[in-house]
């Protein structure tokens, strides 16, 4: 039977998306499929004469995916490619922030020796003048998370490397142009490359935004980097036959004014097992800056959400998911609170203009899961979600009892790890196909519960 009259979460779905310029009739298709009586839409969205009638589509409930190809190539989020075939070259802007940078300094600045090349004598005397730190010899906990996370971004399992260094280079320091790989049949490449492999990759970060000078200066394209706090500079040092490159001549300029602090690590063409190792979700593009926003759930559907829980918390279901939500040995990790279909409906009518706002695209709904209520001790293992059915979701935090903060545990983009703390009434949006989250902590109180709301793109 046709439905005759829209509930609240439907009239504000009509005004928000005519407020944001959506086709009409785009909006009476998605509302007849919803069975509403094609008057009632009509009248709504000022619509006469009545569009074609659409013949009714059999609603299929979406299925859960999982992504199963993982490319063996190296694809960097945010990175753009500087517009050359004679070279692959990228800018990353932002992988590190001002705090990492400036404690990657103060490490750095105690712990500074005379730069070397393979070979400083006669005409390359005074070559390279700057002063080098052996930063992944310092077994500091940021200096190894930033070298895991060039690894990680790059898809490039660390064995396939070398450790992280930095350079600081002062007034008049430079290092004169120079390729990063070792010249094939040379002394060199028998001394530093014949079992360790030849240099492929080079990502190099700025650590701060030299006043003047210091630009990095790739001779053969006439393309010259400045360096700017915090951005990455990408590129490979061979040809996709694997020989050497000698377009990636490049040259570290003299600074003119104030320091310049860089951060490199080199990746070679030997290493242990599997060279490319992103999963298949990790190839997913970003949607957003962060990958993660947290906000309040909107107040008229959290009041909905609320009292539907307190009128429904003791019909739970038993739920067990072993080896993904654990507890401590003989207590139960999790229960479920089914939810009803009008309010699924009434959660994902009201998020999706929210989600769509965010992310930047029109998405569809696919899954509203019942409450989770995680129990004492209870742990969620960090893990992505299955593919194009995830690829953006909302925790919504609904009723907490909890003796310390449960976070969220969630990787950005770049790898960066972030505890995030939600409250009754608060939720996080997060692109959870593509990023590594969990709650690796054990729970400490009575009950911790929250739903979860997906979608998927539009077209996928």
């Amino acid at each position: 039977m046709l439905k005759t009259e829209f509930d609240d979460s439907w009239k504000a779905w009509i005004a928000l998306n005519i407020e944001r310029g959506c086709s009409k009739e785009g909006m009476y298709d998605i509302l007849i499929e919803h069975e509403f009586a094609p008057d009632l839409v009509a009248d709504a969205l000022g619509l006469r004469p009545l569009p074609t009638p659409v013949p009714p589509k059999a609603v299929q409930p979406p299925q859960e995916t999982e992504l199963t190809q993982a490319p063996d190539r190296v694809e960097i989020p945010f990175a753009v490619r500087y517009p050359s075939d004679r070279l692959e070259l990228f800018m990353l802007p932002g992988f590190l922030d001002e705090a990492e940078c400036l404690t990657l300094i103060t490490l750095i600045n105690d712990h500074l020796r005379a730069s070397t090349t393979t070979n400083d004598s006669g005409e390359y005397a005074g070559y390279r003048t700057s002063r080098t730190c052996d930063l992944g010899m310092l077994d500091h906990p940021l200096a190894r998370d930033v070298d895991r996370r060039i690894c990680q971004v790059m898809g490039i399992d660390s064995s396939w490397s070398e450790t992280i260094q930095a350079q600081r280079y002062d007034i008049g320091q430079q290092f004169k142009a120079h390729t990063d790989y070792f010249e094939p049949n040379s002394p060199e490449f028998e001394t530093y490359a014949a079992k360790a492999g030849q240099r492929t990759w080079t990502f190099m970060i700025f650590l701060n935004s030299t006043r003047e000078g210091g630009s990095t200066r790739f001779t053969e394209l006439d393309c010259e980097v400045r360096p700017k706090q915090g951005d990455a500079v990408i590129w490979n040092s061979l040809r996709a036959d694997g020989s050497p490159n000698p377009d990636s001549m490049h040259w570290g300029m003299p600074v003119e004014k104030g320091y310049k602090v860089i951060l490199t690590k080199w990746f070679r063409n030997k290493g242990k097992g599997k060279m490319f190792r992103k999963t298949p979700n990790e190839y997913l593009p970003p949607r957003t800056t962060s990958g993660f926003l947290k906000l309040a759930v909107p107040a008229t559907l959290f009041a909905r959400i609320e009292r539907f829980y307190r009128e429904h918390a003791g019909e739970v279901q038993s739920e067990s998911v072993k080896g993904f939500i654990e507890a401590a040995p003989g207590a139960t990790p999790s229960e479920l609170v089914p939810l009803d279909e009008a309010l699924k409906q009434d959660i994902h009518a009201t998020l999706q203009p929210l989600m769509e706002a965010w992310i930047g695209d029109f998405v569809t709904p696919t899954f509203v899961y019942g409450i989770r209520r995680y129990l004492n001790s209870a742990t969620l293992k960090m893990h992505r979600d299955r593919g194009i059915t995830h690829i953006a979701s909302a925790i919504v935090n609904v009723s907490q009892d909890v003796d310390q903060p449960w976070p969220l545990q969630i990787e950005d983009h770049f790898g960066r790890m972030h505890s995030v703390l939600l409250e009754p009434g608060e939720m996080v949006f997060y692109e959870g196909a593509r990023l590594l989250h969990g709650r690796a902590e054990p729970l400490h109180g009575r009950h911790f519960a929250n739903l979860f709301v997906h979608y998927q793109l539009r077209d996928a």
